[in-house]
């Protein structure tokens, strides 16, 4: 699979299981992400770093943990 179709999957990931945040962004918490994804995104951590590069996604960390930042949210940005 190539990285633009991981990140659209990423991107539709965060649509479905996330919620709308005070800044009329979409939102979900890198668990429900971690869980959602697990059969679809093999290296959900290098997708997320990819997407953030991109611009697509924010998170406040270099790379995320389960379960250390189950609860970290993951932001869509476009």
């Amino acid at each position: 699979m190539d990285t633009s179709s991981e990140v659209q999957i990423l991107k539709d990931a965060i649509k479905e299981h996330g919620t709308v945040n005070s800044d009329g962004r979409t939102s979900v918490a890198y668990g429900i992400l971690f869980d959602k994804t697990a059969n679809t995104l093999e290296a959900l951590n290098g997708t997320l770093r990819t997407a953030k590069r991109q611009k697509k996604v924010a998170f406040d960390a270099e790379i995320l943990f389960m379960p250390k930042d189950k609860d970290v949210q993951v932001v869509l940005l476009e």
